[in-house]
């Protein structure tokens, strides 16, 4: 691992779609309901349903804010798409333009991400709530390494 580089900063991203499952939920039932989400992912092998996408980097996307991270929202994995045809049993969500805060979250799983997110809701970050996601790239199914890139939608 001591080559492995710590990826964070500011990125200009351009929006794009994805499109997979999806739930509303909040912070107080998210662990529950992402587990269960992210079971049905891999049970329902929804990477072969997708048949647009780009590549095989999965998405989670959380978006329709009803508020700061108490209130809930949507999370949505899935993949990258190509065009915006979608299956009637499948969620698209459009991740918004703008500046994202990148992170890492690497190490061991899920225990680097939820620390990662515990530190983003205690920041002073002015987030937009509106659309923040996670990056699950060839990094993550990398032993030892198993990087996620969250990024988070800022105010600049």
């Amino acid at each position: 691992m001591s080559n492995y580089e710590v990826k964070a900063g500011l990125a200009e991203v351009n929006t794009f779609d994805v499109v997979g499952i999806s739930v509303i939920t909040d912070n107080e039932k998210g662990t529950d309901d992402i587990n269960a989400l992210w079971e049905r992912f891999f049970k329902d092998s929804v990477g072969q349903t997708v048949t647009n996408k780009i590549d095989n980097t999965i998405y989670a996307v959380y978006s329709d804010y009803e508020g700061d991270h108490t209130k809930p929202y949507r999370l949505t994995i899935g993949y990258r798409i190509s065009s915006a045809e979608t299956a009637d049993d499948m969620h698209r969500v459009a991740v918004q333009t703008g500046q994202y805060a990148m992170m890492s979250a690497a190490g061991e799983q899920p225990k680097a991400l939820i620390e990662t997110w515990n530190a983003i809701w205690s920041s002073d970050l002015e987030r937009r709530y509106t659309t923040d996601f996670e990056v699950y790239g060839p990094r993550f199914f990398e032993d030892g390494v198993n990087e996620v890139l969250v990024h988070i939608g800022v105010k600049i």
